[in-house]
């Protein structure tokens, strides 16, 4: 487990590079854990359980108040996405130098 008080050896946050994009999931947001298993499904291969997962997220987001596509949080989630996409592919040409 990781927490703030004890990182794991996967804490993002100490393996970060510099200037690395990260994005965090608290475990009090109720559509964090099945995407999080989402995300191990994926990574791991596993296909179809990573759809389940993500429908139980979907599930999940049907019992919380929505927040509105231009409130900050979510336009600062979609920044970082596309500041994610923009670092690896920084990296990607680098490797390839």
């Amino acid at each position: 487990m990781s927490s703030k008080n004890d990182p794991s050896q996967f804490d993002a946050y100490s393996k970060a590079e510099e200037n690395e994009p990260v994005f965090t999931l608290l475990a009090r947001d109720p559509i964090a854990p099945p995407l999080i298993e989402a995300w191990a499904y994926l990574r791991s291969g596993q296909i179809g359980a990573a759809e389940i997962a993500f429908k139980q997220a979907m599930d999940a987001a049907t019992h919380i108040e929505p927040q509105m596509p231009g409130e900050a949080q979510i336009r600062s989630a979609f920044e970082v996405a596309e500041e994610s996409r923009a670092f690896a592919r920084a990296k990607l040409l680098q490797t390839r130098r």
